[in-house]
């Protein structure tokens, strides 16, 4: 469990882009979601990975 430390930490200068980020299975690079994203189908939610180029499924 967090502590109250640490949950303050995270709520004031980091959670936000633990939340909006999937990792790349190909290459484990991070895919920010809040950033600009090249989109393959944007209707299933397949984004390009901007490191290896491969496909990944965007879980919003």
């Amino acid at each position: 469990m967090i502590g109250d430390d640490d949950f303050l930490d995270f709520m004031m200068e980091g959670g936000d882009e633990l939340l909006n980020s999937e990792l790349c299975p190909h290459c484990g690079g991070v895919i920010y979601i809040d950033q600009k994203i090249e989109w393959i189908d944007e209707t299933k939610k397949i984004a390009k990975c901007p490191d290896c180029g491969g496909k990944v499924k965007i879980n919003e």
